[in-house]
């Protein structure tokens, strides 16, 4: 004989699970339904900040960091355009000339080969410096190393205008790194002129400075 129960059974609560939303949630409850709830897809969407007027906490950052730039850059060309004094620089090089910039090379970021065509009054401190007869001038060959790395080339070099320079010269017991030896093979002989933007000089030529480098042999100790 069949029973009511085994007749009619009633589902288990935990292990039956239905698709339809009104199904009952707890049999102990008849009549309990719960509504169907539906969810806003664009509720936990974060509004931008011009939508609910309020500044992006990450905007006082990039004005920092844009300030920090700009007074990096500005002590950067500061320190590139300083005034040095012209005897100072003379006594302290290894080689003093005045030059036209016949070429310009660009070696890597920072890193360039100059060429200056020099007259005979244009040399006024040669040392070892290598120099190449051309003409009525002769050629210097000068590496020219960036180390202050400003957003503009220091120093600034430009075709066909004159210089005076004054640095050191490169020989193979002057240190320099070995992966840019390696981009300066062949183009870079003992006897080239080295200048480095932190510690050489290098101005536009004029006459006042012309006639004080021209005496500054004799204050040298």
């Amino acid at each position: 004989m069949t029973s009511l129960v085994e007749a009619h059974p009633f589902p288990d609560s935990g292990a039956v699970e239905s698709d339809d939303p009104n199904t009952l949630d707890h049999f102990n409850r008849p009549g309990k339904i719960i509504p169907y709830k539906h969810t806003d897809p664009f509720k936990k969407i974060t509004k931008p900040s011009w939508v609910t007027n309020r500044q992006s906490s990450s905007l006082p950052y990039h004005f920092s960091a844009l300030k920090k730039d700009a007074d990096k850059e500005k002590a950067c060309l500061t320190e590139c355009r300083k005034e040095r004094d012209e005897v100072e620089a003379y006594c302290a090089s290894e080689f003093a000339v005045n030059g036209i910039v016949y070429n310009m090379e660009r070696v890597g970021n920072g890193i360039h080969l100059i060429t200056l065509l020099v007259n005979s009054d244009g040399l006024y401190k040669m040392s070892r410096l290598y120099i190449t007869p051309d003409g009525f001038f002769f050629r210097v060959h000068i590496l020219v190393l960036d180390t202050l790395n400003c957003s503009k080339p220091c120093p600034d070099f430009k075709l066909g205008s004159r210089y005076i320079v004054m640095g050191r010269i490169y020989h193979k017991r002057r240190q320099i790194p070995a992966n840019l030896l390696q981009f300066l093979r062949g183009r870079l002989r003992p006897g080239d002129g080295l200048l480095r933007s932190s510690s050489s000089y290098v101005k536009r030529f004029n006459r006042k400075r012309d006639r004080t480098v021209q005496a500054a042999h004799a204050k040298c100790r």
